[in-house]
């Protein structure tokens, strides 16, 4: 079999470049899995290389696999004996063997997070800390993201990085866990290579042996290695100098766990004779998905160019739809698939809906059961089986029907309250003993002996609770309710003091879920809160096709980030606004809007044949009406090569004024596909003006329930469609005023 014979020019003269360092560019799609391994069975046939002296590579355990099997396909059994591994397994193997030249006995357990929480729990008991109230998942969370983030092995000042975290010494802590670890002899997945690289640096002895076995060096998704792995690669292949690193730097969209773009950039600085080769052949995706998506990533500074062709050729143009709401953008994109389906045979396992953050998979999931359209959520629940929103049902539930016990032992510690086991075990005996709800032994005072003080806050708790629910609906709105709820419980309170990436995410499903209330309210003025649940059950029940067929026949779902690495016929990447994509958390840095943009290059490169990007002119939230800027991600595609549509919108008004004003296609041709309406590229921007019937002033100061004080910056529209721009400190957001409550500042 000639290894060579199946591949493309750039493809062969990377597997036959086999000495010196040499860096492989391999653009989206382009084959590169295919060129490590070739590459590998090239050097063991071609070049006589004994598999021993063979080091390759990779993050996860499954792509090693897929390593491993393509490499023995084509060298028979010798193949097994390439060292081929996670970054991960090739450290527990150097430290096994040489561990103990800096104190790391042989047979040192690996603590998983399971492990580590159990260490930190006991920290947190000795500190007097309720571990209920400070969960020791968060601690392990945040201890992991400052080893990934930090450069320890080049010795970084921790006490400038540790965080003030609660109100106890983080310092402390951190301290005390890493002492546990050394008393216990184990390590964590971090420590597995911060450690190989402290034994490589400093035992001369097991360098050498290392380097003389290991002759050749190959370092997949190089772009996505943090300071440490990248210095285990260099110190290993320092002597031989024959290192290979594949990777995209387009695609380096893990920043805040640890990877580092440089190591991937600076490259040839590392290796001044290093080879560069561009693989830029895409087998995935059609000449105008590649070319939307090139255009979007030429917008970023710290990059290496690439021109991406598509050996499927020319296909249908990228589709960019305007919806008039939410609402309006999942209804095409499902309207969409059902077309697709009818007239060109797709079937739903062919269709893929990415969003920016969880929080954005609800109203897809709400149109999609309607719809009866089997989908599954990768990396992730599916939106009402997360546990911040089943946490949230079980509230509203026990305070509609307070004889509810399974609601009652879900919320009645939740958040931490100091209510153990033993006193809900006594509520339950007492309940059964007297004949009565637990609830009723709760709120009458029945429990003998003196009631834990979380007893007393929870029944004050739900005690509120069930008052203000007696003016829903009327005096009080059921959004404005459940809203009071989440932060009258506690519950918003506990998950922002863990102060973390997750909880963070929580907080979003919460406010997404009081998003569907307002939904509910607005098509029920004088819904109830029983009638909102028992629509809400009907999302909630299990509806898992018994079909296996069927099962593996569902549209996927997922946030963009779980994308990286898949691919689908049709990808619909929604929720395109300023603010949501790129996030609002990563627009003021150069290094956070790049990342952003990558993340959105990752996620058109994902389509093979066809892509479908979709923003929405309004989300409807309780706080209001938020009037969405289109995503600048969008508008950095020339005109030609979008087919536009609209769906509830009237026409693209004021799309050509937003690309003027953001310096975008001022030399871009007219587009192919436009509305009659739409228009002409001549007509000038209509002026912003002050409207009589606005309450404010271009200037004036005012305050929004969600993003605090903020100066009116324009005034546009008249009657109902006056249209306020605000600037807050997160930025500029335009409402409809009709539908804002605002106050003056």
């Amino acid at each position: 079999m000639d290894l060579l014979e199946n591949l493309n020019p750039n493809q062969r003269k990377a597997v036959e470049h086999t000495e010196g360092p040499l860096l492989i560019l391999a653009g989206a799609g382009s084959g590169k899995t295919r060129v490590i391994t070739h590459r590998i069975a090239y050097l063991m046939r071609e070049k006589h290389v004994s598999p021993y002296r063979i080091f390759a590579v990779t993050f996860t355990n499954k792509a090693a696999e897929e390593m491993r099997k393509r490499v023995i396909g084509l060298t028979g059994p010798e193949g097994t004996s390439v060292f081929m591994k996670t970054f991960h397994s090739a450290s527990v193997y150097i430290l096994r063997r040489f561990g103990e030249r800096i104190g790391i006995e042989k047979n040192f357990s690996i603590y998983d997070q399971g492990d580590q929480e159990q260490v930190i729990k006991g920290i947190l008991e000795k500190m007097r800390i309720d571990p209920k109230k400070v969960k020791p998942s968060s601690i392990a969370s945040k201890i992991s993201e400052i080893k990934d983030k930090a450069d320890l092995v080049d010795g970084a000042r921790l006490d400038l990085l540790l965080p003030d975290y609660y109100a106890f010494d983080f310092q402390e802590l951190y301290r005390e866990y890493h002492q546990r670890l050394r008393q216990n002899n184990a390590l964590d997945f971090n420590d597995l290579i911060i450690k190989t690289v402290e034994l490589l640096r400093n035992d001369a002895p097991t360098l050498g042996e290392l380097q003389s076995r290991w002759q050749y060096f190959m370092i997949d998704e190089y772009q996505d290695t943090n300071h440490a792995q990248y210095l285990m690669a260099l110190l290993l292949s320092s002597q031989s100098r024959n290192i290979c690193v594949v990777g995209d730097d387009d695609q380096s969209i893990y920043s805040w766990r640890g990877a580092d773009i440089r190591n991937i950039l600076d490259f040839e600085k590392d290796y001044d004779d290093a080879r560069v080769i561009t693989l830029d052949e895409n087998y995935r995706s059609r000449q105008p998905i590649l070319d939307s998506a090139s255009h979007v990533i030429r917008n970023n500074v710290h990059r290496k160019e690439k021109n991406l062709k598509a050996c499927k050729g020319e296909g249908e143009p990228v589709v960019w739809c305007r919806a008039n709401n939410e609402y309006g953008e999942a209804e095409y994109v499902v309207s969409t698939m059902q077309t697709l389906k009818s007239r060109e045979g797709f079937h739903n396992r062919d269709f893929a809906v990415f969003y920016r953050t969880n929080a954005q998979s609800r109203v897809f999931e709400d149109v999609l059961r309607r719809n009866n359209i089997p989908y599954r959520v990768v990396g992730g629940l599916k939106f009402y089986d997360r546990r911040e929103i089943k946490d949230m049902l079980a509230y509203l539930k026990f305070i509609a029907n307070p004889h509810d016990s399974v609601s009652l032992a879900r919320i009645i510690n939740t958040p931490a309250r100091g209510i153990g086991d033993a006193t809900v075990g006594k509520i339950r005996d007492a309940a059964v003993k007297e004949g009565v709800s637990e609830w009723d032994v709760i709120s009458q005072g029945m429990l003998s002996g003196r009631a834990p003080k979380g007893i007393e806050e929870f029944r004050g708790i739900i005690g509120h609770a069930q008052m203000m629910a007696s003016g829903v609906p009327g005096a009080m709105k059921l959004s404005d309710f459940v809203l009071d709820l989440f932060q009258a419980s506690g519950y918003r309170k506990s998950l922002e003091e863990e102060n973390s990436i997750e909880n963070a995410s929580r907080i979003e499903n919460v406010e997404e879920f009081i998003n569907s209330v307002y939904n509910f309210e607005t098509v029920n003025p004088q819904g109830t809160l029983a009638e909102f649940l028992q629509e809400i059950s009907l999302f909630t029940s299990e509806e898992d096709p018994l079909d296996p067929e069927a099962r593996d026949n569902s549209l996927t779902m997922m946030t963009v980030h779980n994308a990286k690495g898949l691919e689908f016929p049709v990808v619909f990447l929604t929720g395109m606004e300023e603010n949501t994509f790129p996030h609002r958390l990563s627009i003021d840095t150069e290094e956070g809007l790049e990342e952003e943009r990558r993340l959105c290059y990752v996620g058109i490169t994902r389509a093979m044949e066809r892509m479908y990007l979709t923003n929405a002119d309004i989300r409807r939230t309780y706080y209001g009406v938020d009037y969405k800027e289109t995503s600048r991600f969008i508008r950095e595609i020339p005109d030609g090569l979008l087919e536009k549509r609209t769906y509830g919108n009237d026409s693209f008004n004021g799309y050509r004024q937003e690309r003027r004003q953001f310096g975008f296609g001022a030399d871009l041709k007219k587009p192919d596909r436009v509305r009659d309406d739409a228009p002409s590229e001549s007509a000038p921007a209509p002026a912003p003006e002050e409207h009589g019937s606005s309450a404010y002033r271009k200037l004036d100061r005012v305050m929004h329930p969600k993003y605090g004080a903020g100066t009116v910056i324009k005034i546009e529209g008249a009657g109902d469609n006056v249209k306020l721009t605000i600037l807050f400190t997160t930025g500029a957001k335009t409402f409809l005023e009709k539908y804002t409550p605002l106050e003056k500042a």
